[in-house]
């Protein structure tokens, strides 16, 4: 199976009407609203990475009101998931949840990976080829503390070069 995030950019107030369309998308796996950088993040899967080419080009990139599109492949090799299903439904239900995309100094995200795997807030993490190195998701009880893990934890690990948060928001989303 293959995997690919996709940041996008898009008009502004257009989120809800965006995640709707992406909800139609069967390889969208999850989206969801954001602050920071970008406007929505999504996690595709499917069969191949010629099949999550064709949904970025002619499906994505089609809805209105998207601007721009940033895809990070993931390198499968490198991932970590530290919860089951069951876990993960009681974290979106009552966690404040976040993506961490990290810029490494060197090419050294193997080790940055596992210390990645210590922090107990990063739920699972996933090295990206592309603008960035690593992709991770967090959850805290709040955001407060997910800023904490941010600054304390995670931009504490060396060989880190820059990370930009993206704070999900809240019942806009979709995860299947």
């Amino acid at each position: 199976m293959t995997k690919a995030y996709v940041l996008l950019s898009n008009e502004s107030g257009a989120e809800n009407s965006i995640i709707s369309n992406l909800q139609r998308i069967e390889s969208v796996k999850e989206a969801y609203g954001s602050f920071g950088a970008y406007d929505i993040i999504t996690k595709l899967q499917d069969d191949s990475s010629q099949k999550i080419e064709n949904v970025i080009s002619k499906q994505i990139r089609s809805i209105p009101k998207v601007r721009s599109t940033l895809t990070l492949p993931v390198y499968e090799k490198e991932s970590f998931c530290k919860i089951d299903e069951t876990e993960r439904e009681v974290l979106d239900k009552h966690m404040a949840k976040a993506f961490i995309i990290i810029h490494c100094k060197t090419s050294n995200e193997i080790a940055i990976m596992e210390n990645l795997k210590k922090i107990p807030e990063v739920v699972e993490a996933d090295v990206v080829i592309g603008s960035f190195e690593i992709l991770c998701k967090i959850v805290a009880p709040t955001y407060t503390e997910i800023s904490d893990v941010v600054t304390n934890k995670i931009r504490k690990i060396q060989n880190l070069k820059s990370t930009t948060t993206l704070n999900i928001i809240e019942n806009q989303g979709f995860r299947r």
